[in-house]
C-alpha cells in the first residue's frame, strides 16, 4: 500500500463540505500531519469515524484542536480565514465545543473528538453532534516519527521532495480497509471539496504545482501558528512557506494533489565543511613539517602566531557547523 494513500470511513452516511489536511515538515523537528473534517449528519446521533494514515504508529499521539480553536477567536480567524461575531459554548460548556458565528459564512459547530485509538495505521475517534442537519466540524494534530512526509530523491546538488497526496483512491484499499468496510463502515463518498495545504522550509523552492488546484502561496504567519500550536515547533519570522491547494466535486470523492519542491544540498554547512577541511589538512602538513624542524617533545611551544588562528578559525567553523545556536537563540528567547 502506498503511504501517502489516505481514506475517510465514519459508520453513518454523512456529507463531508470540507476536508482539510495540512502537511507540516519542520526545519529542527519531526514532520506533522494536520487534518480538519466539516460534516453533515441528518440525525443527532453519534458518528464514528476511522481515517487511515499507513505512516501512522500505535504510539503516536492525536490531538484535538477543538479546545484551541474555541479558546481564542483570533486561532479560528487563523483557521477559517473569516472573522467570528460570536462564540457560543454548546450546552453553556466549551468542553462539549462551540459555535462560531462568522461574518462571511455559515455558522459552524466546532466539537471534541472522544474515544481516540491508533490501530494498524487507522485513527478511530467519536463526534457527539447534537443538531440534526448542522455544521459540524472536527480537527486533529498528529506529530509522527517521520522526518518528512515527502517522498525524497537526492542529488548531489539538491533533493527533489514529492508530495502525492491520494484522498479515497480504491486501487489502493488496503485489506484492513476492506474488512472495515464489510464490518459496517461505509467510505466517506460524498466529499464536495477537499483542501491540501503543504508547509515547508522557506528555503525550498517550487519545482511543479498543478496549477488548476493552486489557490495561494504565502509566507507562514509565525506569530499567529504559534499561538495556535504551543506544543508543537516553535518558527520563526520568515521560516516557512505555506501552499494551499483546493479542489471540489471530485468524482466519488476521490481527490488527487501533486506538489514538488525542491532544496539545494550545497549550502552554507557544506561550504564551512570544505572550508574547515581545507584549513585541517594544511594546519596538519604544517605541524609535520615543523615537527621535522624543530627536535624535542616541545615543538609545538615554537607554533607560530598564524597557527593559532587557523585553530581558532577551525574551531569556529566547527561550532557552527555542531552546535544547535538557533535551538539556543530559541531558548533564550523563551526564557
Amino acid at each position: 500500500m502506498s503511504n501517502n494513500t489516505y481514506f475517510i470511513l465514519s459508520n453513518k452516511s454523512i456529507v463531508i463540505e470540507r476536508l482539510h489536511i495540512c502537511t507540516w515538515d519542520f526545519i529542527s523537528s519531526k514532520a506533522a500531519i494536520e487534518l480538519g473534517i466539516e460534516f453533515i449528519n441528518s440525525t443527532a446521533k453519534d458518528v464514528e469515524f476511522k481515517i487511515s494514515l499507513p505512516f501512522l504508529k500505535k504510539d503516536d499521539k492525536v490531538i484535538c484542536l477543538m479546545d484551541s480553536l474555541v479558546r481564542d477567536d483570533d486561532n479560528s480567524k487563523f483557521i477559517f480565514n473569516d472573522t467570528i461575531k460570536a462564540n457560543k459554548p454548546i450546552n453553556g460548556d466549551k468542553r462539549n465545543g462551540a459555535t462560531l458565528d462568522f461574518v462571511s459564512r455559515n455558522s459552524l459547530s466546532v466539537l471534541p473528538m472522544k474515544q481516540i485509538s491508533i490501530d494498524n495505521g487507522v485513527c478511530s475517534f467519536k463526534v457527539n453532534t447534537t443538531i440534526p442537519n448542522a455544521k459540524n466540524y472536527v480537527r486533529m494534530y498528529i506529530p509522527t516519527c517521520l522526518q518528512n512526509l515527502a517522498v525524497i530523491n537526492k542529488g548531489i546538488a539538491k533533493n527533489t521532495y514529492i508530495y502525492d497526496i491520494k484522498i479515497n483512491e480504491r486501487r489502493n484499499l488496503p485489506d484492513h480497509i476492506n474488512e472495515l468496510l464489510n464490518g459496517g463502515y461505509t467510505l466517506c463518498d460524498k466529499i464536495n471539496s477537499c483542501f491540501c495545504f503543504h508547509v515547508v522550509p522557506s528555503q525550498c523552492n517550487i519545482s511543479y504545482l498543478n496549477s488548476n488546484k493552486l489557490k495561494n502561496i504565502r509566507i507562514l504567519e509565525s506569530k499567529a501558528f504559534n499561538r495556535y500550536l504551543p506544543d508543537a515547533e516553535k518558527m520563526d519570522d520568515n521560516e516557512c512557506l505555506i501552499v494551499f491547494n483546493k479542489s471540489e466535486r471530485a468524482q466519488d470523492a476521490v481527490y488527487t494533489f501533486f506538489s514538488e519542491f525542491e532544496k539545494e544540498t550545497i549550502g552554507n554547512k557544506q561550504i564551512i565543511l570544505a572550508i574547515a577541511a581545507n584549513i585541517l589538512c594544511s594546519l596538519l602538513f604544517g605541524v609535520f613539517s615543523l615537527r621535522n624542524w624543530v627536535r624535542g617533545d616541545k615543538w609545538y611551544e615554537y607554533l607560530p602566531w598564524e597557527f593559532w588562528i587557523a585553530i581558532a578559525i577551525l574551531f569556529l567553523f566547527v561550532g557552527c557547523l555542531f552546535i544547535p545556536w538557533k535551538s539556543i537563540y530559541r531558548r533564550i528567547k523563551m526564557c
